[in-house]
């Protein structure tokens, strides 16, 4: 569906557009499906690059596959890492005597000339400038493995652990994005257009995020843990719901900064029922703060985000669990819970109150 909408040239419906306004359409705001990213999500795009495109979704694949796709690069991280930490160790006693020797000093590798055939010294040549030549290929090739690893994939686990719904975020290759022609081709590229959106289809983010890395797109390490970051912080009332980086195309414009257009909220039933939930939670915040008990909303949050981060997920047990939970809260502070929602129009739908 996003992909057929990509292909229509009008500014209207151009969803797979994916960066910068034309000057023409800088005084009418972003081209639709994009908007302006919301401000809770300013303290996350604002260390992003302004010349890349990010793309960011919700992993929910099992943790044991998020685990064995891990396994493997680690796995062969570690072989890499022996093998150089091997070549390091023979090369310790080996280069300095190497390097004394083409100086012109006496080392232990220093050659008889005298008393060596020319047969001898020519393997030797060949067996020194091979050894020379392995070196450099191992280092030069592979030791940027264990470094990239260690301060991407390593990090990013060691930070985030592996749960069951993780934040994936992308950001386009250089060798593409870079040359991409700023205020034109969000209209004009059509190939690149399309490029983006079958990034973004239901089919390819049913992969775990690990599997996601190819010639066009590589994961933000660092994004991914600091969206975490922020989505934990919600626990002291001041974060980011773990919903507001549902699928969605990121991209950075002259005109009105970054700009997000939400994929998966197209005209259907159950985003317009995910709508209204967002609505009726905004009235619950609103009301409690009405009434001096805006740290209660903190709390539910708190409750609900414990209950759902638990293995399995946010079972028929677990929801129950957190409303009985917040009814307990409730009646702590004085309020009335079912008289609160009554109020409210009922709490059928929300997450954790609808046990």
């Amino acid at each position: 569906m996003a992909k057929k909408s990509a292909r229509k040239k009008t500014p209207a419906s151009t969803p797979a557009s994916s960066g910068t306004s034309t000057p023409s359409s800088a005084s009418s705001g972003p081209i639709p499906p994009f908007i302006k990213v919301p401000s809770i999500l300013e303290p996350f795009v604002t260390p992003l690059s302004s010349d890349e495109v990010y793309l960011i979704h919700i992993d929910t694949t099992g943790t044991d596959l998020k685990w064995q796709t891990f396994l493997v690069p680690l796995l062969m991280n570690i072989v890499v890492t022996l093998a150089i930490a091997v070549r390091v160790y023979y090369g310790i006693s080996t280069y300095p005597a190497l390097i004394k020797t083409f100086l012109g000093f006496q080392s232990s590798l220093t050659v008889d000339e005298a008393n060596t055939s020319w047969l001898q010294m020519a393997q030797l040549i060949l067996r020194r400038t091979g050894t020379l030549f392995i070196d450099y290929f191992l280092l030069t090739q592979f030791l940027s493995w264990p470094l990239n690893f260690v301060f991407g994939p390593a990090l990013w686990r060691r930070a985030v652990g592996f749960k069951d719904r993780e934040i994936i975020i992308r950001r386009s290759h250089k060798n593409w994005s870079k040359k991409l022609e700023r205020n034109k081709w969000i209209r004009d590229n059509e190939a690149m257009r399309d490029k983006i959106v079958a990034a973004v289809t239901p089919e390819r983010i049913g992969k775990t995020g690990f599997l996601l890395v190819d010639d066009d797109w590589n994961l933000d390490y660092s994004a991914m843990v600091r969206a975490h970051a922020l989505v934990d912080r919600t626990r002291k009332g001041d974060g980011v719901q773990l919903d507001e980086f549902r699928t969605a195309v990121l991209v950075h414009t002259d005109a009105d900064g970054w700009l997000i257009w939400r994929v998966g909220d197209e005209n259907t039933p159950a985003n317009r029922q995910r709508s209204a939930q967002r609505d009726q939670i905004l009235a619950f915040q609103e009301k409690l703060t009405s009434m001096g008990k805006e740290d209660l909303f903190f709390r539910w949050v708190e409750v609900v985000q414990w209950e759902s981060s638990q293995p399995g997920g946010f079972t028929q047990e677990r929801q129950k669990s957190a409303m009985l939970k917040a009814q307990q809260m409730f009646n702590e502070e004085g309020v009335d819970f079912s008289g609160f929602w009554e109020d409210l129009g009922g709490m059928e739908g929300i997450e954790g109150m609808d046990s």
